[in-house]
């Protein structure tokens, strides 16, 4: 099961409905917590009807600021608990029958409010009975190596400000269930206040493909390309073949082809996510600030092509593919049924690495 949590920071324009469903295609979460969404209630069924999302609950903001909202995907049993304007609790019953709790937590930077907040949180504390999860926007850091940022808000050099506000807190029940339970945080193209995802099963080894089938379907996001039309040329300009057999043989060419260029495109998309992590834990100037500007430009380019790429795909059922989120941190403590592993480490010159061949050269 996948949560995500995004801090939308107003969710009533065109452009942050569409980049909350590229969140939703890229990372296909079973339950959504947004926060700061600025926007009432009402209007949140047409953004589910939107986002193919099947239950959610909405709070009203306060006029321009606060605003929350918990969306589940269609099959997922989700029972809301109790809700106010700094949190949504619920319970989730899955697949096996097991129960867990989510709460969605949005923190607050006022003494009073903060306060407020935090109480409802331990009250809620004293109701749990199962695993549970709460995830969000807290606005605190545990420690100061969590402040050099986080949020970028369009600063430029040393006005750069970086936070991690944003996170996951999981009780020892969630993690002796979900031994493969691994959180991260999701680059985003536009937005400089970044999404995070936990998934129980992020950790699991990922089996190889002994294959794939090359199939073709005429995509909308390849019309542009010049390497397309020539391959359809070169096959329609044999004159010895009839036009069933040029038929059969566009097919049998353009699966291949498409295939290869969509792994192509998942590979610049990784690449750029992490490119645009190890930005984000470098330093803090205008040159830095100016490259995080292109890549995200760039990043947002290729999420756009995926989501054509997919939308012809997705027909009455939502999309169950992807997973093209960047790792920012990931530590799991041991329990009875879980092993110590460090997925994420930091070389002297303090660039992070979550490649395993290059997490052993550094130890």
């Amino acid at each position: 099961m996948k949560i995500l949590c995004w801090n939308c920071r107003g969710v009533g324009n065109l452009a942050t409905v569409r980049e909350f469903r590229q969140l939703l295609v890229a990372n296909v979460p079973d339950i959504v917590f947004l926060c700061e969404t600025k926007i009432n209630s009402n209007r949140f069924q047409r953004i589910r009807s939107i986002c193919r999302m099947e239950g959610c609950l909405a709070v009203d903001s306060a006029g321009k600021s606060g605003g929350l909202a918990l969306l589940w995907r269609d099959g997922l049993d989700v029972l809301v608990q109790n809700y106010s304007n700094f949190h949504i609790d619920s319970l989730v019953r899955l697949e096996n029958e097991d129960v867990l709790r989510f709460t969605g937590f949005y923190g607050q930077t006022a003494s009073r409010s903060r306060q407020q907040a935090w109480d409802i949180l331990r009250r809620v504390h004293h109701k749990v009975n199962e695993g549970w999860i709460v995830g969000g926007d807290f606005k605190a850091i545990l420690n100061l190596s969590e402040k050099e940022g986080g949020v970028t808000n369009n600063r430029e050099g040393d006005r750069l400000v970086k936070e991690r506000l944003d996170r996951f807190v999981a009780s020892d029940v969630i993690l002796d269930k979900f031994p493969f339970l691994a959180s991260y945080v999701v680059r985003q193209s536009r937005s400089d206040h970044e999404a995070i995802l936990i998934d129980t099963e992020g950790s699991k080894p990922n089996r190889e493909r002994t294959g794939h089938k090359a199939w073709f379907r005429y995509d909308t996001c390849w019309a542009g390309e010049q390497e397309l039309k020539d391959l359809i040329s070169s096959i329609w300009e044999k004159e010895e073949s009839n036009m069933l057999a040029k038929m059969d043989m566009t097919r049998d060419k353009l699966g291949p082809w498409q295939f290869s260029r969509f792994r192509n495109l998942k590979y610049k998309i990784k690449g750029l996510e992490k490119e645009i992590s190890r930005l984000m834990d470098g330093r803090t100037d205008d040159r830095t600030a100016c490259l995080l500007k292109q890549d995200r430009g760039k990043l947002g380019h290729l999420y756009d092509v995926e989501e054509k790429y997919w939308a012809l795909r997705a027909r009455s059922q939502w999309l169950r593919e992807g997973d093209k989120n960047t790792r920012y941190f990931h530590v799991r403590a041991s329990g009875r049924r879980r092993k110590n592993k460090i997925s994420r480490l930091k070389d002297e010159q303090g660039n992070w690495h979550d490649n395993e061949e290059e997490i052993c050269g550094i130890a």
